[in-house]
């Protein structure tokens, strides 16, 4: 066993979870307990031994309580252009956030992919990143590309239109980057996973932190639809 994950483990026997914001105590003894990781064993081994404490059946829980959360809410549409239907319009402005619920193949997260409408000269298409490819633009509506599941689009309540847009021009230049398998790594700016990329994107850019913190230093999908920051725009269904 390895120093980092022998020593989250002594320390952490006598919690559940990972990081949660609705218990600050917690959170701050586990952010010095990562200082000690660090310290003593560094970066990798301080990620592996997050990841490897995560509760999978703990994190369906969530992410159903999400869905049903999210799924009980009537979508407004893109109030910032006025464009409404049924069921909220869906729209490709640019830097609006688009997240599925489909089943998603990673070593972490169980469910959901997230991505962002790209700006010009990316026409109908969106920025996201995923194992095996990295971040690439990818063409289509999500409706069609995740048939069967369901799909969001959400914005965020403090942007203006020119700061979605200049958050979709900052992940066009992330293209090309690596997928980032280390969940817990979110402050790399090397190399991407899907939700991560989102979160960035607007963190640098805006400066609106879309995540809960739920999952502590790892940004799950279902977060951006959760986060106090986003309203729902569109729901597929």
């Amino acid at each position: 066993m390895s120093c980092a994950v022998e020593l989250f483990m002594n320390i952490n026997s006598n919690s559940c979870g990972l990081f949660r914001r609705k218990n600050m105590s917690k959170l701050t003894k586990k952010l010095s307990i990562g200082v000690i990781f660090l310290s003593l064993c560094g970066f990798n081994e301080y990620v592996y031994a997050m990841e490897e404490s995560i509760d999978k059946n703990e994190m369906r829980v969530w992410e159903k309580s999400v869905l049903e959360d999210i799924n009980s809410e009537t979508p407004i549409g893109d109030w910032k252009t006025m464009d409404r239907a049924a069921y909220g319009g869906w729209t490709w402005r640019d830097g609006v956030i688009c997240i599925s619920d489909s089943y998603a193949i990673t070593p972490l997260f169980n469910n959901g992919h997230a991505g962002i409408v790209a700006a010009d000269p990316y026409y109908y298409a969106t920025i996201e990143s995923n194992p095996g490819t990295g971040v690439q633009v990818v063409y289509g509506n999500w409706t069609n590309r995740f048939s069967g599941s369901t799909v969001y689009q959400i914005g965020v309540k403090k942007t203006s239109i020119q700061d979605d847009q200049n958050v979709a021009y900052w992940a066009a230049r992330q293209i090309g980057k690596p997928y980032n398998h280390e969940f817990f790594n979110i402050n790399t700016r090397n190399k991407f996973y899907c939700s991560q990329l989102v979160w960035a994107g607007y963190k640098d850019v805006t400066g609106v932190d879309i995540g809960t913190w739920d999952w502590g230093y790892a940004i799950h999908p279902f977060e951006l639809l959760k986060s106090s920051e986003t309203v729902l725009i569109y729901r597929n269904k």
